[in-house]
């Protein structure tokens, strides 16, 4: 027996163990694979495993990734006959059929494509093959095949891939509206808050439900959380648009809602549902109006006379000026509703208020009470108020009402006059100065006209 010197048997140890070491290092054939796969290497994938299958290699990952190589360059057909043979045997891969379907995609077989697709969804129930299934279907009408398709996957539904709406539509169409009511009865559609555009739809879809199940009350309730979340006038607008006709009751408690939310779209709602036919609702806005606007313009005045008369509700306006006289608030607000109201509906409107609101006018309005005094054929009353006003303090359009009233109601030597002293206390604006010098030059005062048309050069 031959014995190997101890530092031979040293250096032996250490060539074997690093032969070894490398042996274990280098890459095993499936690591390979998977580096050219990553490094997109599909033909070089091709030529290597193709050997191995003519000599019979029948194994299924060398089918399937032989098949996924030869789908990636474009030989559909040899790729669909490779993964054809892989699932005859792993009849139970959902991925490979998914993968099957895709290469039926690409060659135009849709009807192989859909079996396929039916297949994986069976085994593996994906949100996006699931819907990419149902589209087939929905496009074939086929609805009861697109909504079996979908309920597969109904477990990964979520608000942002509109699984559930979906199938609510589908189930409501084939007439299973509890069944379509249940699917969205759900807190991500029904409580949690998010951003209107998730769940907006969803909500507006499950009242619809509920109305035609005659659950108004419970709607209702719904829907005042809903319209405090939102803050969105455009989806109140719907919901209260989908409730108006078959619950107005409740549309009409959940209009203040939104009108107390949003003021400056309360008549633009109301338009749209009276034009709906829910007149009820719409009336209900106008109604509660004075009582959610305590402090009103003139502009907010007149934009609730129009839509009042638009919609026939006169009635509302008289009621509403009754409020408002029975507690008055101040002497501007009356003023802003008598303007508007003569504007609106004529000065004669006013005549069975006035004794209540012309001290309030007769402050805040001096004009309008003498336009009114005037119609009354009160000429004193109006002359003595005519005298009270500062033309500088009006718009233009004022300021010619109050020259030609006050020449309605005076002679022209006492509106020259009026203007004269005006003239002298520098309370004459530009365009009454025109009048001014027409008056001067009627009666002949040829130094006042001199002087007219001097102010009318310097202002230039």
């Amino acid at each position: 027996m031959v014995r190997v010197a101890a530092p031979r048997r040293f250096i032996l140890l250490v060539v074997g163990l690093v032969v070894v070491a490398g042996a274990v290092m280098l890459p095993r054939r499936d690591e390979w694979l998977a580096v050219m796969r990553d490094e997109d290497k599909q033909a070089q994938i091709i030529s290597l495993l193709e050997p191995r299958l003519a000599a019979g290699d029948d194994e299924p990952e060398l089918l399937a990734t032989l098949g996924r190589s030869y789908g990636e360059v474009g030989n559909y057909r040899r790729a669909i006959e490779l993964l054809e043979r892989y699932v005859a045997l792993r009849s139970d891969d959902g991925e490979a059929y998914a993968r099957l379907a895709d290469l039926y995609r690409q060659t135009g077989d849709d009807r192989r494509r859909v079996a396929m697709l039916e297949r994986s969804v069976s085994l593996l129930p994906k949100v996006t093959r699931a819907i990419e299934l149902a589209d087939l279907h929905r496009e074939r009408q086929r609805p009861d095949r697109e909504v079996a398709a979908l309920s597969r996957a109904e477990a990964g539904a979520t608000l942002e891939n509109g699984l559930w709406l979906r199938l609510a539509h589908l189930r409501a169409a084939a007439g299973d509206v509890p069944g379509a009511i249940q699917t969205l009865e759900r807190p991500e559609v029904v409580s949690t808050w998010s951003l209107p555009s998730s769940n907006g739809e969803s909500r507006l879809f499950l009242a619809e439900l509920l109305v035609q199940s005659g659950r108004s009350v419970e709607l209702a309730r719904l829907g005042r959380d809903w319209i405090q979340q939102w803050r969105e006038p455009w989806l109140d607008n719907r919901l209260l648009s989908l409730m108006a006709l078959r619950a107005p009751a409740e549309a009409a408690d959940l209009a203040q809602l939104v009108g107390a939310l949003h003021p400056v779209v309360r008549f633009y709602i109301a338009h749209g549902l009276h034009e709906l036919g829910a007149s009820l609702v719409a009336r209900r806005l106008l109604e509660t109006w004075v009582a959610a606007t305590p402090s009103p313009s003139m502009n907010d005045v007149a934009a609730f006379l129009t839509a009042c008369r638009e919609q026939d509700a006169e009635d509302v306006v008289w009621r509403s000026f009754e409020d408002v006289l029975r507690h008055p608030t101040s002497n501007e607000i009356v003023g802003n509703f008598s303007e508007a109201i003569a504007a609106e509906f004529g000065l004669g409107a006013l005549a069975p208020f006035w004794p209540r609101v012309a001290q309030a006018v007769g402050a805040s309005r001096p004009l309008l009470a003498a336009r009114f005094a005037f119609a009354q054929q009160d000429i004193p009353s109006a002359r003595w108020l005519l005298g009270q006003i500062d033309p500088n303090g009006l718009d233009a359009s004022s300021r010619r009402m109050w020259i030609n009233l006050l020449q309605a109601v005076a002679t022209p030597q006492e509106a020259y006059r009026a203007l004269q002293e005006r003239r002298r206390n520098g309370q004459l604006p530009p365009e009454l100065t025109v009048q001014y010098a027409r008056l001067a030059g009627q009666l002949g005062d040829e130094s006042g006209f001199r002087a007219a048309v001097a102010d009318l050069r310097r202002s230039r």
